[in-house]
């Protein structure tokens, strides 16, 4: 199964370094530079996870956030920021984030909290397709 990631930051040189580290294999790797851009993006494409940055101008990441949610409250997010914030970092992991990850950052530990989404989102596909496997035998 292809893996899904769209990575959104304001910065290009974090968008090229993050694009090439999860380039290649089973996964698909598509970039925003801005919020709205992202949200262009995840209107029109199946997505299994979103990187983002907070602080960004115009559509920022928190806003990004719930509108993704409102889009997919499966989809799994991680922030990435600078900039954190207890009071942003507790109502988003409330809402539903995957996780937080304060700049700078290792690749190896953003590749590692993704690994996990990853996993959750698999064994959610394998949960819906037993279920829809189980209605059918019902309706049968």
């Amino acid at each position: 199964m292809k893996k899904r990631i769209l990575i959104v930051d304001d910065e290009p040189h974090i968008l090229k370094l993050l694009s090439e580290s999860f380039a290649g294999g089973e996964t698909e790797t598509a970039a925003a530079l801005s919020g709205e851009e992202a949200l262009d993006y995840a209107r029109t494409h199946d997505l299994d996870l979103v990187i983002t940055d907070i602080m960004m101008p115009g559509l920022n990441g928190i806003q990004l956030f719930y509108d993704l949610k409102k889009l997919d409250p499966f989809l799994q997010i991680i922030i990435i920021t600078g900039y954190p914030s207890l009071q942003h970092i507790a109502e988003m992991m409330e809402a539903g984030a995957t996780d937080f990850i304060i700049k700078p950052f290792e690749i190896a530990k953003l590749k590692a909290v993704a690994a996990e989404a990853f996993s959750r989102v698999e064994r959610w596909h394998a949960l819906h397709d037993e279920w829809a496997r189980k209605k059918r035998a019902a309706q049968a």
